[in-house]
């Protein structure tokens, strides 16, 4: 083979691999090949090497572009007119859309479009997002792209073959909740328990059986508990998606008990809203919204209509506005953590689910879960910690501060809605050991679910509000709350500890009239998905 073919072949090789996508394993082959290289299948592998680029490089593409197309537009507009240069810019833009649109079909055939958007997160007029109905990861014959669907740090397989090996088995069930069906409208265990929340409830880069419903579920049942355990959490989902879906729906599914394992994506709700400038409570955004463009509802940015216009704008508010706000280097960033509002609206959406929990006398239980790092964690294990998972030493300290404010928030809202401390199991687990219980600073690995999951169980077997209700002996809810418990709950909610105002009022001076460097934000979304 010509060495400039290898030369070139080569270069875009590397070029894709440093960008994440998985480069295909006859890659060596192809490249050994004489001139009949070019033929069709072999072609293919080479546009969709050159498309995965693209995807993630087409803001100075999409500019270098339209910096032609506009200079072409000037000389037009002197020798024509405003009306022929109109419809040169018009045709620009449809140009690109059509060309960018062929170049994933050939690459990617029918289903291009879940090359840049989601498959398994769809759109819902009510919840903003929800998971798709009766989706099955191993029955799906076309490319898929969802990080949630594959194991920790896969990249972008592009390869089908290895596409369809390397995902997770992931299930969605007729009603849009993860695991088996289920009949609303029948039970088939004496209680039924829906466990409410985000990606570390739905199961991120965890087959069916590695979440922590399903091994709750088990659990349960060991001990002598005939129950039902459905996993009703979705990636990206807020506090407040969660009350919409419990009120308007899973109330009427004769639930007798909710858990609420939430928190984490509160503080990111708010931080990836250019800090808390574009929040506002109880908004509900769509999937590309929520997902890729960290904005607040707006339909004409996040529309799909055109794909050349989203990515660009896509890669425009990552570049100049996510990655410059979420850096931890960025002293504003470290403000989110002196905030009250998010944590006051997560608690009044707690609040309300509660409240609408005792109106269909159901038992509720909040979750005080584990992260990988604490505020206690000793000098040694934290340096564990941050060398054998994606965090840096700011990051590290971020996460650990945003955890205990999420524990002091459970702590105050227990008056109201009963606690379970879970995380007081993973209190042994240091150093070393505690590392293969995660798969990232939040989420756990399987091993960690069942750790979880047998946690709640043994606290929940243990507590006479569920032994009751198993015995049919109460039917009452166990929520505790009046008007005057609520204001006093919402008046104190988001009011730090001594200890971390002066941690997080230190870190901000120290980090003032620093450079930021926006190269300590690991992945795109990394907290939640």
């Amino acid at each position: 083979m010509p060495e400039t073919k290898a030369a070139l072949i080569n270069k875009l090789h590397n070029i894709i691999a440093a960008q994440g996508a998985v480069i295909p394993n006859n890659w060596e082959v192809i490249c050994e090949r004489p001139l009949s290289w070019c033929s069709i299948g072999t072609m293919r592998r080479f546009i969709q090497l050159a498309v995965e680029w693209l995807i993630r490089s087409l803001l100075p593409v999409y500019a270098i572009s339209w910096l032609l197309a506009l200079s072409i537009t000037a000389l037009i507009a002197m020798a024509s007119g405003l009306v022929a240069a109109s419809i040169t810019l018009i045709g620009a833009f449809f140009l690109f859309e059509l060309l960018l649109r062929l170049l994933l079909f050939v690459a990617y055939g029918r289903e291009y479009r879940y090359a840049v958007f989601t498959y398994f997160l769809v759109d819902h007029p009510q919840y903003g997002s929800i998971l798709r109905k009766n989706a099955k990861s191993k029955e799906l014959s076309f490319r898929i792209f969802d990080i949630f669907l594959f194991p920790p740090n896969t990249g972008r397989v592009i390869d089908l073959e290895d596409n369809l090996k390397k995902r997770n088995t992931f299930t969605v069930n007729d009603l849009g909740f993860r695991g088996r069906s289920f009949d609303p409208n029948k039970k088939s265990a004496k209680l039924h328990i829906f466990c409410l929340g985000g990606s570390t409830t739905a199961g991120h880069s965890l087959n069916d059986d590695e979440t922590y419903p399903h091994f709750l579920e088990i659990a349960l049942r060991g001990r002598g508990f005939d129950v039902e355990v459905v996993n009703a959490g979705t990636h990206g989902w807020n506090s407040y998606k969660d009350f919409l879906r419990y009120k308007d729906e899973i109330s009427g599914y004769g639930a007798d008990v909710i858990l609420l394992h939430q928190g984490w994506n509160e503080e990111f709700l708010w931080s990836s809203l250019s800090l808390g400038k574009k929040w506002r409570a109880k908004a509900v955004r769509n999937v590309r919204e929520e997902h890729m463009l960290y904005s607040p509802p707006n339909r004409l940015l996040s529309s799909e209509l055109f794909i050349t216009k989203f990515l660009a704008i896509q890669a425009a508010l990552k570049k100049f506005v996510f990655k410059r706000n979420m850096s931890f280097q960025n002293p504003r960033r470290w403000g989110v953590l002196l905030r009250r509002e998010y944590i006051r609206a997560w608690l009044d959406n707690m609040l309300e689910t509660a409240r609408v929990a005792k109106e269909h006398n159901a038992l509720v239980y909040a979750i005080d879960y584990p992260g990988l790092v604490s505020k206690d964690d000793s000098k040694h294990n934290r340096e564990t910690y941050v060398q054998g998972s994606r965090l840096t030493p700011l990051f590290a300290d971020y996460q650990a501060t945003s955890k205990a404010r999420i524990s002091e928030a459970l702590t105050l809202v227990s008056s109201a809605i009963p606690l379970v401390r879970a995380d007081e199991d993973f209190s042994t687990a240091e150093g070393s050991e505690r590392l293969p219980l995660f798969l990232d600073e939040i989420h756990l690995s399987g091993v960690g679910n069942e750790r979880l999951a047998n946690a709640i169980a043994a606290r929940l077997a243990a507590d006479p509000d569920f032994q009751a209700r198993y015995k049919n002996s109460s039917k009452k809810s166990n929520v505790n709350m009046s008007d005057a418990s609520t204001k006093e709950i919402l008046d104190a909610a988001g009011k730090n500890s001594y200890r971390i105002e002066r941690f997080v009022t230190e870190r901000i001076e120290s980090l003032e009239g620093k450079r930021v460097d926006t190269s300590d934000i690991p992945t795109e979304r990394y907290t939640t998905f």
